[in-house]
């Protein structure tokens, strides 16, 4: 059994009201509200936690001088052979690294020693910026191959910093560079703002080191890579259910078809056609082996929600790119095939 206590030095709270302070939309004093904010849930959800844990919660106060809030939760205790490990970074596979120019927007000092603390041992080269504002200078004069942006920043913000860079990069003909979006809030719809505003990824902070290393990693191997090499690379996936392998050449022709539609559709700017075929896309690709084609077209379809005609342009064509070097490489002789006579 363990015991939890927080101790804070605050205004304190009257004792005939400590027995209210975990009821639900309950405040010690209704003007704190306005005052001090705070919608009167935090200690209902605690104390709702704690018991269904199987703990006890209370508070000990004093008027004038600040309050103690404890709890106690009856915890297992691992045997040591049992106990779970945290991963260790893979020194050798960060060797193989690509080396990297990355923007740091944050204005947190704290924060950036502990961005930079996680990046030591890479390849990567990192550039801070304290505002939204100076990033933006910054990536207009800068050649980056990926941006960390932190959401809340004086000046200007991420989003809108992420905005500017999206249009920059439209209005100078530029691919979209990954922008992975780093805050501390995790509310229903952040996520969604984050990806709206152009963002490729989102981070909820404290980050640790290894969630995001992968996040670079993750965002990063389709920029360096030839379509060759990504065939190759999604071919060596752990395996693939054997029925679908037999139907990946059908599958692979209907993508052409769907890539055809695409371009057709990037001719008269019908966002909403390429959005809907590259949603398909996003969501069968991976699970015949080609993650490729689920990553390229899981950007598309945030381009083209996005009625981005430069983005959509650049990730058909690296669909298209990619699919031929599926024709070269995993299955040479199925362009050969005509699409009516194929049998499965």
């Amino acid at each position: 059994m363990l015991r939890f206590a927080i101790t804070d030095t605050g205004i304190g709270i009257v004792k005939h009201k400590l027995g209210k302070v975990f009821e639900r939309f309950t405040q010690a004093d209704s003007s704190m509200t306005r005052r001090f904010g705070g919608s009167g849930l935090g200690l209902t959800i605690c104390k709702r936690l704690v018991e269904l844990m199987g703990g006890r919660i209370w508070v000990e106060s004093e008027l004038g001088r600040g309050s103690v809030f404890a709890f106690t939760a009856p915890l297992e205790i691992w045997p040591i052979n049992n106990r779970p490990v945290t991963p260790q970074i893979d020194s050798a596979a960060d060797a193989q690294l690509p080396p990297l120019r990355i923007l740091l927007a944050e204005d947190s000092p704290d924060n950036c020693v502990i961005t930079i603390a996680y990046l030591e041992h890479t390849p990567y080269v990192v550039d801070i910026a304290s505002t939204g504002a100076i990033a933006c200078d910054m990536f207009e004069t800068g050649d980056y191959d990926l941006v960390l942006m932190d959401r809340q920043m004086p000046v200007m913000d991420g989003l809108t910093a992420t905005r500017w860079i999206r249009q920059w990069e439209k209005d100078n003909e530029r691919p979209p560079i990954p922008i992975l979006a780093l805050t501390a809030s995790a509310l229903k719809g952040d996520r969604e703002m984050c990806l709206a505003a152009g963002c490729t990824s989102f981070l909820t902070k404290p980050i640790k080191q290894d969630v995001l290393l992968n996040a670079i990693k993750q965002n990063l191997p389709e920029l360096h890579m030839s379509s060759d090499e990504r065939v190759r690379r999604d071919r060596l996936s752990p395996a693939i259910n054997a029925k679908l392998t037999l139907l990946a050449p059908k599958y692979l022709i209907d993508c052409r078809s769907n890539i055809a539609a695409m371009t057709d559709a990037l001719e008269r700017e019908d966002f909403d056609s390429i959005k809907f075929l590259a949603h398909n896309l996003s969501g069968s690709g991976g699970a015949y082996g080609f993650q490729s084609l689920t990553d390229f077209s899981t950007a598309l379809v945030r381009t083209a929600g996005n009625y981005d005609l430069i983005g959509s342009q650049r990730w058909v064509g690296e669909l298209s790119g990619y699919l031929f070097a599926i024709d070269k490489i995993a299955f040479p002789a199925m362009s050969a095939l005509p699409v009516n006579n194929l049998t499965v």
